[in-house]
């Protein structure tokens, strides 16, 4: 069974989480050509590009285990789109996991250098187009992903204004036939008139509260839009 069958539900993310996610595709494709670039220059007799690759290739493929499978930390393919991606028709896992095996493949192939290292590397170089352009999908993907949850968060921002609005209302009516009874009783109803006054005084605080909300739900479609 694979990871592809075994994520059947879309996870909450926060937004933070998918920056992250973000960050973290985008070094992929820093390293990828980087570990070629250094596989390289070992074959032209740099002594120390080899262990460069190695520690690049580490890097990478810890990174691919994050974003593809998730640990503790980070949620693996929490969405659907992004299960597609990895374990679907598109096969980024499996493709991904292919580049890792091949340069794994170049980087243990033994000094001076052999038939085996060249044909690697030659394997390696025709890949780098490619995988970089897989990579680019991928931080897409996650770019997607972060326009999702700005979205969600956003209807979430308005349905909470929308009920509060909607409570502020009930919530004047109740106030006004208050001090409207209160005025009618007169003397008895002076404890009660000072009941309706806190009760406006709640509402006042609650009509602020709303404006707030409006406010930053404004000021975060601004910044979206710019």
């Amino acid at each position: 069974m694979n990871a592809f069958s075994t994520q059947s539900t879309e996870a909450e993310v926060s937004a933070e989480t998918i920056g992250t996610l973000i960050n973290l595709s985008g070094r992929q494709r820093m390293l990828s050509q980087r570990i070629i670039l250094q596989l390289l220059l070992a074959s032209r007799g740099d002594t120390a590009a080899r262990d460069i690759a190695r520690q690049c290739l580490s890097m990478f493929e810890s990174a691919h285990s994050d974003l593809a499978t998730g640990n503790e930390r980070f949620p693996g393919a929490f969405s659907s789109a992004l299960q597609q991606l990895y374990f679907g028709s598109a096969r980024a896992d499996a493709r991904i996991r292919d580049f890792i095996a091949q340069v794994r493949l170049a980087i243990d192939a033994p000094l001076p250098d052999t038939g085996l290292q060249a044909s690697s590397l030659d394997g390696l170089v025709a890949q780098a187009t490619p995988i970089l352009d897989l990579l680019q999908t991928v931080t897409q993907a996650y770019q997607e992903e972060m326009h999702r949850c700005e979205v969600a968060v956003r209807k979430r921002h308005a349905n909470l204004v929308e009920r509060l609005s909607g409570i502020s209302m009930q919530a004047n009516i109740v106030a006004i036939n208050a001090r409207i009874s209160a005025a009618r009783a007169g003397e008895h109803g002076r404890e009660f008139s000072v009941i309706t006054q806190v009760l406006a005084d709640i509402i006042k605080e609650m009509d602020q509260l709303i404006r707030n909300v409006v406010g930053s739900t404004d000021a975060s479609k601004g910044a979206t839009r710019a």
